[in-house]
């Protein structure tokens, strides 16, 4: 199922998408292959931050941990 939608682009934008994909039809489909990839990629950031933030507590000891050895070393 698809839906129509109706966006606004700055120029140079819309004029790459009409000189890649001068088929309306083929339009459609860059877009929505450019949206999946960066819905995709844009989870990852979020899944990565998400994990950090789960373990922020032990990589901060770690990181204390580390310094306190690189000040006795000295």
């Amino acid at each position: 199922m698809t839906q129509q939608a109706h966006v606004f682009l700055p120029d140079e934008i819309f004029n790459e998408l009409q000189r890649r994909a001068p088929q309306p039809e083929n339009r459609s489909g860059l877009v929505a292959e450019a949206l999946r990839y960066f819905f995709a990629t844009h989870n990852e950031s979020i899944n990565e931050l998400e994990n950090i933030n789960l373990h922020a507590e032990e990589l901060n000891q770690e990181a204390e941990d580390v310094l306190t050895y690189q000040l006795n070393c000295d």
